[in-house]
């Protein structure tokens, strides 16, 4: 009988009430999931060089490192996954700076919604 693998997914956002908040949407959704929480972005990318993901949920916003360094930091290290940018703002300037990266696969407004969830984890 074939294992059947879990969704990694990495959140990498300083707000610990998003992590709790993200933690509980998909908890409900009761998908395969396999889900890590890191507040500081320094500690995600050592995290992530030795470890391989499916989705990264990454805000752009932080205080030690934006998402946009971040970024160019998971590049130097050959870092790879499909990230989602994470905002709680509507700034054109994010979508039009998002297009550099091709690692971004979208970008979603803050609080995610289930229904945003179930877009890219379900077939």
């Amino acid at each position: 009988m074939e294992k059947v693998k879990n969704t990694i997914i990495v959140f990498v956002d300083d707000d610990k009430v998003q992590h709790m908040i993200n933690r509980r949407v998909l908890e409900k959704l009761n998908l395969k999931l396999d889900v890590y929480f890191f507040q500081n972005p320094l500690e995600a990318l050592n995290w992530l060089v030795k470890n391989t993901v499916d989705v990264i949920m990454l805000d752009i916003n932080m205080p030690e490192m934006d998402g946009w360094t971040f970024l160019d930091q998971m590049k130097a290290k050959g870092i790879k996954g499909d990230v989602k940018m994470l905002t709680a703002s509507l700034d054109p300037d994010d979508q039009d700076k998002s297009k550099n990266f091709d690692q971004i696969s979208g970008i979603l407004i803050k609080p995610i919604k289930e229904e945003d969830y179930l877009e890219f984890l379900t077939d």
